[in-house]
């Protein structure tokens, strides 16, 4: 049985947050007396609070409950077990700007080991702590917060509506946890019974797959007992088989000997018969019969077997006479082929120089109508005509290569002096640009100064009302003469042919430099040909050795 022994309260509703109230509760039973505001529900709801966790109901979340800034509840019981245990609640209650914030800042619970007194503390957190408290007291959240330390604003919950009635029942009977029990066991049940059902499925297809496996025994084992008989009569058919065998091995040879005696049969039979009727035709063709001794005829035999002898040695001769007529015959044919191979090889390589005479000729034919190097005799050329002409157009080119250097010297001598022509003549001409800039600017001058005059006399003329004409006259006269003088002046610089001649002279520069660069256009076409003429050239050498080497 769970017992409460000692409660401190410090900073909770009416009590002072700097002194430390305990109270202490005796066996069997604690009364609880003072005025209103005394603080005697307070001490219920702080045993509620301590042991649930759940705040009062008029609280307002903690607002009215606890003092600014901290609370702290300290709850010393026992267990169901009969152990000591501590629990700590501590609070705290902070002003803000515009409102009032509730915080829990400390929960601990302890428990102390009788044997060795130290303390030990299984949860920091409120929530295990809600959880841990009942159990060790043995009793559950619902009983504590509706019967044991109920609140006076709440004790009327038995006259409250019938759900709500229900379900306070329901948890402080443990109602629900029962039907959730007997929810979790209808589902066990449920699963059981069709883990049953497959198994009782599994239990006769296991005893079907039994009732096969001992029909497949009782088949293995008369399959086994056929297979040993069956085995017997194959050894014994196997032993006759081998005698057998053995008979027919036998019959055979003496088949295939009686086979080889009948051909030898056969062949002396046949040979028996060509004798006797070569006997016979022997004998037919005798015309008499000879009468001679033994000896006679025997020495006639040993003649004629002499003079056969002489005879074969002779056909062995010829023979091998034959055979070495015939290996010349093969030699022969075989250098013929070769003669024939090379004349054939000669014809192309003719052919060809003949081919390359033709281009020989051709090209001397070009050569000499291009550049009319003189005439020419009737091709096809000879050696001597070919060598003739080449050393011809050779000197033609040697010709040709030195004009091509003296009007090369020439052309650049040309250049250099035209190009210090066109330079001198553009000094002149920047020179001349110059003068006549100068001369036009003096000439501007001139006309400013003479329309200067002109306004003077202007004025001169406006002021003659006013002055002697004789002196105004006298000074025309002196004016004209300057104007006069002037005009002289610059009719005697002759600035327009001066710069008519030094354009002339630019024109007959451009002339020139046009002219220079139509030699070196022509020098440029005579270098192509001579290109060309040393290509033309390289080709006749190699020619020549090629008609050397033929």
């Amino acid at each position: 049985m769970s017992t409460v022994d000692k409660m401190l309260i410090k900073g909770i509703r009416s009590f002072d947050p700097e002194n430390k109230n305990v109270i202490t509760f005796f066996k069997p039973l604690t009364l609880i007396v003072g005025p209103n505001g005394a603080g005697k529900t307070t001490i219920i709801e702080c045993l509620k609070l301590s042991c649930t966790g759940e705040l009062p109901p008029n609280a307002r979340s903690g607002h009215s409950f606890i003092h600014d800034p901290k609370g702290q509840i300290k709850l010393r019981f026992k267990t169901a077990a009969g152990k000591d245990a501590v629990c700590v609640r501590s609070f705290q209650l902070t002003q803000k700007a515009s409102k009032m914030e509730y915080k829990a800042i400390e929960s601990v619970l302890q428990t102390i080991n009788p044997h060795t007194g130290e303390k030990v503390c299984p949860s920091n957190r409120c929530a295990d702590m809600d959880r841990e408290i009942p159990a060790l007291m043995g009793v559950s959240k619902a009983i504590l917060e509706n019967v044991i330390f109920v609140h006076q604003d709440e004790a009327n919950w038995p006259l409250q509506d019938p759900s709500t009635l229900k379900k306070k029942f329901d948890d402080i009977f443990s109602a629900t946890r029962y039907t959730k029990a007997l929810e979790v066991i209808k589902k066990l049940h449920k699963e059981q019974a069709q883990e049953i059902k497959t198994y009782k499925l599994k239990l006769e297809h296991l005893q079907t797959l039994k009732d096969a496996a001992y029909k497949l025994r009782e088949s293995i084992a008369q399959d086994q007992e056929k297979t040993e008989s069956v085995k017997g009569q194959v050894q014994q058919l196997e032993e006759s088989i081998k005698q057998l065998e053995d008979k027919i091995h036998h019959a055979e040879e003496t088949l295939k000997d009686l086979r080889k005696l009948q051909e030898q049969i056969s062949t002396k039979t046949a040979q028996r018969s060509t004798l006797l009727k070569e006997q016979e035709k022997q004998h037919a063709a005798l015309v008499e019969e000879n009468v001679d001794s033994d000896e006679l005829l025997m020495e006639w035999k040993t003649k004629f077997e002499e003079r056969i002898a002489i005879l074969e040695a002779k056909i062995r001769k010829l023979e091998r006479e034959m055979t070495d007529l015939a290996e010349k015959g093969t030699a022969l044919m075989n250098i013929i082929g070769q003669s024939n191979k090379e004349i054939a090889k000669l014809q192309a390589e003719a052919e060809a120089h003949m081919s390359l005479k033709n281009d020989r000729d051709s090209s001397i034919h070009s050569l000499f109508a291009t550049y009319s190097l003189g005439p020419l005799p009737r091709s096809p050329f000879s050696v001597e005509v070919a060598l003739n002409l080449t050393s011809r157009v050779k000197s033609r080119l040697a010709d040709l290569e030195k004009d091509l250097d003296d009007k090369k010297k020439v052309n650049d001598n040309e250049l250099e002096m035209a190009w210090d022509r066109n330079m001198n003549a553009n000094d002149c001409w920047k020179d001349t640009d110059a003068k006549i800039k100068a001369m036009q600017g003096i000439k501007d001058g001139i006309f400013k100064r003479i329309e200067e005059k002109k306004n003077e006399l202007d004025s001169f003329e406006l002021q003659m009302t006013n002055l002697n004409f004789s002196h105004i006259d006298e000074r025309e006269k002196n004016l004209r003469n300057e104007i006069e003088r002037k005009e002289s002046q610059l009719s005697q610089r002759q600035f327009e042919p001066n710069i008519r001649q030094v354009q002339n002279e630019i024109y007959s520069i451009d002339q020139k430099i046009r002219a220079v660069n139509r030699e070196k256009d022509i020098m440029a076409s005579d270098s192509e040909d001579r290109v060309m003429l040393s290509h033309k050239k390289a080709e006749l050498e190699n020619r020549k050795k090629k008609h050397k080497k033929m």
